[in-house]
């Protein structure tokens, strides 16, 4: 009984490893990065990097990128931005939101950085008795 227990449990992790990288459409190459291979475009801690897109997906899509920005300047940086699905960040506040709509340190640090994490951290949380974790 064990035993089919752990092949049907091998198996299912074999079938995982082999669908992720189909469904892997951003990659973290460091921390505080994060890229969008469909759109060949590389954020830092948020926000549109030129550098990282030229270091990451090569000139073309730097020159893109920077053709786009500066077209819609005003835009840049916009309060609430959407880094992957279902997560929502707000640079004025200094929070990232998970798909449950409460805010998230990991979220916060990965997307805003390490400050603007331990600032969420130290801000009291809905029950006004635990910090934000």
């Amino acid at each position: 009984m064990k035993l089919r227990h752990s092949l049907l449990g091998v198996g299912l992790l074999l079938m995982g490893a082999g669908l992720t990288p189909a469904v892997a459409e951003t990659f973290r190459p460091e921390r505080g990065v994060r890229c969008d291979d469909v759109e060949q475009i590389c954020y830092y801690r948020g926000s549109p990097s030129v550098e990282m897109t030229r270091q990451y997906f090569g000139r073309d899509a730097a020159r893109a990128l920077r053709w786009n920005l500066r077209r819609e300047e005003p835009r840049w940086p916009e309060r609430v931005f959407y880094p992957e699905p279902g997560v929502r960040c707000d640079r004025a506040e200094q929070v990232c939101f998970n798909r449950r709509g409460e805010p998230s340190f990991r979220l916060t640090r990965d997307h805003l950085g390490y400050d603007a994490a331990r600032r969420l951290e130290r801000r009291p949380g809905p029950d006004w008795d635990q910090p934000n974790r």
